[in-house]
């Protein structure tokens, strides 16, 4: 079963990123397809609901790719203010970084009934470790890493972490297709 993931960006964080990059390697190692978002984030957006904002730009990928697509969304922290669209349409999700400190993104994720995979850090302001747990999906928690999953220590470690973070995509992507077979 051939996915259609959704890279849903960060604020600062393009889908060019590390992450997405490890991300987009998994996926298309597979066959599987990659539609980007992207977005200039407007300078006040934090000070109002940015989830309008991350909606209508993912809205706007979904069509893209087609009402015959198997979507899963991929997003980084601003991103996963799409968990309330990713749970009124059911679909699977990664979340990188997600904002968890914000009960709106948790209880959305939690909402979700598809399956989830939460990937972050006990160094991210933005990561909670209850709430991460309280949601049901699977967690993926990096001891020290901070928002951008990097970890102290000699580079080593944090190429370690990636290593973890691409083997546990690459699970969770196996675990997704199987279900939608």
């Amino acid at each position: 079963m051939r996915l259609t993931a959704v890279l849903v960006p960060g604020r600062l964080y393009t889908t060019a990123g590390t992450l997405f990059d490890l991300a987009d390697a998994v996926l298309t190692g597979h066959g599987d397809a990659v539609e980007r978002v992207t977005w200039l984030a407007p300078d006040g957006l934090l000070d109002i609901d940015p989830e309008p904002f991350v909606r209508v730009h993912t809205e706007a990928a979904l069509h893209r790719i087609g009402p015959s697509a198997r979507p899963i969304l991929i997003a980084k922290s601003l991103g996963t203010r799409a968990a309330a669209l990713a749970a009124e349409r059911q679909l699977p999700a990664i979340w990188l970084t997600p904002l968890l400190i914000d009960p709106a993104v948790a209880k959305a994720i939690t909402a979700n009934p598809a399956p989830a995979l939460l990937i972050g850090g006990t160094a991210d302001r933005f990561w909670d470790t209850a709430a991460a747990h309280a949601t049901g999906k699977t967690v993926l928690e990096i001891p020290g890493a901070d928002h951008s999953m990097r970890v102290p220590g000699p580079i080593g470690a944090y190429t370690g972490v990636l290593t973890d973070i691409g083997a546990k995509i690459d699970v969770f992507l196996d675990l997704v297709r199987s279900e939608q077979s």
